[in-house]
């Protein structure tokens, strides 16, 4: 038999509804009287997981595990990793240490309660920085020994410059650790140039989405590809947002499914948990 030596690559949902845009959406007051939206873009996430025999990790917001248990059901009945996205998606500045641990216990428990079993998270917006550096520890304290909440680059709510090209321990110290399975960016002239999720996989060509992973490969590491269900709804609603947000959230959204198909088939992909369990670690950033 011939082992396939390719980097495995991680296959990320960030499974919100439509109206949870950070800064920009409606108050969560509100969130209870807008109709959900989530199943369209989960149906085509999960055929195209399906067709290519892929598993992903669903990093749920409490919040929809709340009202919509069922999706949480469905991806554990398909045998997806459940992650925790937190609960009310809020960045980490804002909530602080005991807000943090708070929201995070909320949102475990709703998944749970709906069935889930959670082992690893991703911060809303990436916003786990060198100045939340804490959320770790609160991690830990919480049993959650894979993180995916690190963008090594520039963004709005978070970033964090690390010197890393894919996964590494986290140590605490008390001894500690926490797997972190971070996005890294391209290098372009030496600038940051994320490429794997979001807006970016969006707005840019597929030739230079080919070509970070094409780099990566070359280098053994693995990218971590994010999407929302929202990306791959042919009609989603779109709220009243400026200009420049409008063309963040809402242009190129026709061809994330495209793009997804094509480097499904291209390449490796599997959970959060897979490639902590395949990938050579890193150096280890000791937060003391």
């Amino acid at each position: 038999m011939v082992t396939d030596r390719r980097p495995l690559h991680a296959l990320t949902v960030d499974v919100e509804e439509w109206f949870h845009i950070l800064d920009a959406g409606p108050r969560p007051e509100r969130w209870e009287h807008l109709p959900s939206r989530i199943d369209v873009g989960l149906a085509r996430i999960f055929g195209l997981c399906e067709r290519f025999g892929v598993h992903a990790t669903f990093f749920v917001l409490g919040w929809v595990a709340r009202r919509r248990p069922d999706v949480v059901a469905e991806i554990v009945r398909r045998g997806h990793e459940v992650g925790s996205h937190s609960f009310g998606h809020r960045v980490l500045r804002e909530l602080g240490p005991d807000g943090f641990a708070r929201d995070l216990d909320a949102s475990l428990d709703a998944i749970a309660r709906a069935g889930g079993n959670v082992r690893a998270y991703r911060a809303p917006g990436f916003s786990l920085t060198t100045q939340s550096s804490w959320a770790f520890g609160v991690l830990a304290d919480r049993g959650i020994e894979l993180d995916a909440s690190l963008f090594l680059g520039p963004r709005a709510h978070g970033g964090w410059s690390l010197d890393r090209s894919g996964p590494f321990a986290v140590v605490l110290g008390d001894g500690r650790t926490v797997i972190e399975i971070p996005t890294v960016p391209l290098r372009v002239l030496g600038q940051a140039l994320p490429f794997s999720g979001g807006g970016y996989l969006r707005l840019l060509p597929t030739a230079l989405i080919d070509h970070g992973f094409a780099c990566a490969e070359r280098a053994g590491q693995p990218v971590c590809v994010y999407v929302h269900p929202r990306e791959l709804d042919p009609d989603p609603p779109e709220l009243p947002l400026p200009i420049a947000r409008r063309f963040k959230y809402y242009v190129g959204l026709d061809t994330v499914a495209p793009k997804l198909e094509h480097l499904l088939a291209r390449h490796r992909f599997g959970t959060v948990s897979a490639v902590a369990a395949a990938a050579t670690l890193g150096a280890p950033l000791e937060l003391r």
